[in-house]
């Protein structure tokens, strides 16, 4: 079982809605979780949205783009602001250039040198400070050239945002070949950074002073993008996930 509740966990059930409904998690942010498929393994794909004191809508690593969602986001707010956190993170996005063409896309360092069709408006960087950061900021995990990961903190609700950074999956959603992916990665039945996660660290100093200056933001909640969101003890999980990291430091 996930180490945290499983009641906005990934839904595998099959069962379809007529309208995509985005998940209230606190006052003002919102998530929506699909299946991704990939080979062995069952996990899904957390979009996050935030309605900024504007009442404009900051979208994180959005699911695929449809209708419906489209105009369920915009009975909410404006979606103004479109997130790609980390180099990783680079699907479905044409969609979403096609739907909000008045809108800001954002996107990691490196993931906008891969684009033909589309460019991003804006690429993050941790020296520039983005207009929404007052609610919203930002924090580069550092050493990982490569993926160029953010986290970032909603701050009215003390929630940590990540990526890939940590997984949070349901173990008993596996089939033989997913439980022994996720021991042989670390993940098994815990929070977790990958092994294959760790692999691309090139840096190890300063990744450690990035999970150092995460952990010193003021955060309870903390909402993967893959696998259970963990409600309460968000740190202290967080913390645990990075033993070897700091034990070993």
């Amino acid at each position: 079982m996930p180490c945290a509740s499983a009641k906005r966990d990934d839904n595998f059930s099959g069962t379809k809605t007529r309208m995509p409904i985005l998940n209230p998690i606190a006052e003002t942010l919102w998530e929506l979780s699909r299946p991704v498929k990939l080979p062995g393994l069952r996990v899904g794909h957390r979009m996050t949205v935030a309605r900024l004191q504007t009442g404009e809508l900051w979208v994180h690593s959005p699911v695929a783009c449809d209708a419906m969602l489209a105009a369920e986001l915009k009975t909410m707010g404006e979606p103004q602001h479109f997130v790609a956190p980390s180099t990783y993170h680079d699907l479905y996005w044409k969609e979403w250039f096609t739907n909000f063409r008045e809108a800001t896309f954002y996107c990691a360092p490196g993931l906008n040198e891969n684009r033909r069709e589309f460019a991003f408006d804006r690429v993050l960087s941790h020296n520039v400070r983005e207009p929404w950061e007052s609610e919203l900021p930002k924090v580069l995990v550092r050493g990982m050239p490569k993926i160029n990961e953010f986290v970032f903190l909603h701050q009215a609700t003390g929630t940590l945002i990540v990526t890939d950074l940590v997984f949070n999956f349901d173990v008993a959603q596996q089939n033989l070949l997913g439980k022994l992916f996720l021991k042989l990665n670390g993940v098994y039945g815990r929070v977790g950074c990958s092994r294959i996660f760790r692999h691309f660290i090139k840096d190890r100093d300063a990744f450690e002073k990035s999970i150092s200056e995460i952990l010193a933001l003021d955060f309870d909640r903390l909402v993967l993008a893959h696998g259970a969101i963990v409600d309460t003890g968000g740190k202290q999980t967080l913390t645990r996930a990075f033993e070897w990291l700091l034990r070993n430091g």
